[in-house]
């Protein structure tokens, strides 16, 4: 294996913690966890029309109930494709091109790889990319290849038996449909075992930290990742590329059904604003972060009438 550099052997030693006993297993956990999470979730299931397609939560609609009026919002306001959301895509693809190839081929060689697919994906944001001009084009591609510079060098390389892939999708489905939960983390690395916790959940950003809402997602993450699985991952982590350093969340029974309740708390507010509007003088309005890109926010009193000020360079939260 290739010597690691000081970075990579600090993130080798402390946050992969390769030398340390994975847990044990708790082959119960996962049931008792999936039994609480739809006994909470039922009165939201009840309210979705069974007409009706089931409600779908990830971790963006979740975190966007943290404020009624800017779960409202997300509902009326279509996303948009932006020059930063370009970039992260094609870098999360570069990088698992990357893993796939071992590191043989420089980054620029995986980005061009990856920039190509998705151009010829025929999605929305394929269209988006072709109204760039060539130079436009071009700082995508730097950017996302500094991107996975940076990831190379600050982890060490992952060999083909640690099992790492790149946002693989976890789906919860719940009363037949009723109710759906997903997520796609940036990476994990370990497999289930039958004896042994092995899985690390890990999100890598480019931008500053949100601890309190970095740390929800993580904990979703697991949560899904132990109901998908059967068990449950040993960490979870968030990986700030700018700083070369991370913050992480070991998990147990206590942080997973603190998530159950979380979670079955924003499902029962999200059918409720979808399917049994509350009046606009019982919404629940809080100010935050979300204000900037809120539509509502100019006549909110939560956000002090602050007029919307929508940064199209900048991935909205």
């Amino acid at each position: 294996m290739t010597p690691c550099n000081p970075a990579q052997q600090r993130v080798r030693d402390h946050l992969l913690a390769v030398a340390t006993p994975r847990p044990r297993t708790d082959p119960t956990l996962a049931g008792r966890l999936r039994r609480e999470l739809t006994e909470r979730t039922t009165a939201a299931a009840a309210l979705v029309p069974a007409a009706e397609r089931g409600l779908y939560l990830n971790k963006t609609a979740l975190d966007a109930l943290a404020c009624d009026g800017r779960f409202l919002d997300r509902l009326v306001q279509p996303f948009t494709w932006t020059a930063a959301n370009v970039v992260g895509q094609v870098a999360h693809a570069a990088i698992a091109v990357d893993l796939a190839g071992d590191r043989r081929h420089p980054p620029r060689v995986v980005v061009d790889h990856a920039w190509r697919e998705f151009t010829a994906s025929g999605r929305a944001a394929a269209r988006f990319v072709a109204g760039l001009t060539g130079p436009e084009a071009d700082a995508l591609r730097a950017e996302a290849t500094a991107f996975v510079t940076e990831f190379r060098a600050l982890f060490p390389p992952l060999p083909p038996d640690w099992h790492p892939r790149t946002e693989p999708e976890l789906r919860v489905t719940l009363h037949h449909g009723a109710v759906v939960l997903l997520g796609r983390p940036d990476l994990v690395i370990g497999r289930p075992t039958p004896d042994r916790r092995r899985m690390l959940l890990l999100d890598l950003k480019s931008g500053r930290r949100q601890v309190e809402r970095d740390r929800a997602e993580a904990c979703f993450y697991a949560l899904l990742a132990t109901l998908k699985y059967g068990v449950a991952p040993f960490r979870v982590a968030t990986f700030y590329l700018a700083e070369g350093d991370w913050d992480h969340l070991d998990v147990d029974e206590d942080l997973l059904t603190a998530t159950v309740r979380d979670t079955a708390a924003k499902v029962d507010r999200a059918a409720e604003l979808l399917h049994a509007r509350p009046a606009e003088d019982d919404l629940r309005l809080v100010a935050g972060p979300g204000c900037a890109w809120c539509s509502r926010a100019p006549g909110c009193p939560a956000a002090g009438g602050q007029g919307r000020r929508r940064l199209v360079e900048t991935v909205p939260p």
